[in-house]
């Protein structure tokens, strides 16, 4: 449910009624009128002199400004409310969904911990870039769901220890639109799907789903390649052990401006460099 419509299911009891604040408008608009025309037509006469007539006036702009200063506050602390309840539900959604991750990976050893690693690079890599809080965030969120397409894949896929054929690839390559196709339901994560959709295109324009070249892929898809990238190289598979460093190190380097933005690349490798326990042993 989007904010606007749970706070259209909040009924907001004003401290005073619209008809109530009419009816005070058009009492005061009434005294006005008599007085002047007591002024005008009966000026020997005071039936309501200027001080009481300038109280009653004051009285009532102030009392109705007062309400309305009320009603606003009101209305500010269920905006606040709302917008913490939607920020909750966005949090107990992405962990749920981290959750189902985590559990995926912990079915092979291989990739177990894949995507809590690959969110530890992109956050290196954002730091470095000094990129703001918001756009961290979302490189958070991205980087855990990155590979939630992969659910929908049979573990006789995902798991094979040779080589996939050209029709499993085929299957395989569609797995961030699949992820995306996941979080459709969910109203909020838009910066997110953008990233997630595009996490494996190539800087060369030879990358899927949609081709995308250069700074045509969003920045933190250009990010996620690199950390995604770096892990496969770094992890166990079935196939193969981890890569040495400096196997790692010249495939990076190899690929700058080809798979990757050799920008990305550069700010990852002055952090590996000056972390060497980040590489397995």
């Amino acid at each position: 449910m989007t904010l606007k419509e749970e706070q259209a299911k909040i009924q907001i009891k004003p401290s005073v009624t619209t008809n109530f604040k009419m009816a005070m408008v058009v009492l005061t608009f009434l005294i006005t009128c008599f007085h002047l025309l007591e002024v005008v037509y009966f000026p020997d006469v005071t039936l309501v002199s200027n001080e009481i007539l300038l109280g009653v006036v004051l009285f009532a702009i102030i009392y109705l400004w007062v309400q309305e200063v009320k009603d606003r506050r009101k209305v500010e602390v269920v905006n606040i409310e709302l917008l913490i309840s939607q920020e909750e539900l966005k949090e107990a959604n992405i962990g749920a969904m981290k959750a189902l991750i985590t559990g995926e990976e912990a079915r092979d050893p291989y990739i177990s911990g894949h995507s809590r690693r690959v969110t530890e690079y992109t956050m290196a890599i954002a730091d470095k870039l000094n990129m703001s809080e918001e756009e961290k965030k979302h490189m958070e969120y991205a980087g855990n769901l990155h590979d939630i397409g992969k659910i929908g894949i049979s573990d006789a896929i995902l798991h094979k220890a040779g080589k996939l054929d050209e029709d499993e690839w085929k299957i395989i390559k569609k797995h961030p639109e699949v992820g995306v196709g996941i979080l459709a339901s969910l109203k909020f994560l838009p910066e997110e799907k953008i990233l997630i959709r595009h996490h494996h295109e190539r800087y060369d324009g030879a990358g899927y789903p949609d081709g995308r070249k250069g700074e045509n892929i969003p920045l933190g898809s250009r990010i996620l390649a690199v950390a995604d990238s770096f892990d496969a190289m770094n992890s166990k598979r079935s196939y193969r052990p981890p890569l040495s460093k400096e196997k790692i190190i010249k495939e990076l380097e190899t690929a700058k401006g080809t798979q990757f933005d050799p920008k990305i690349v550069d700010v990852f490798l002055d952090i590996i460099k000056q972390d060497d326990s980040i590489f397995v042993k």
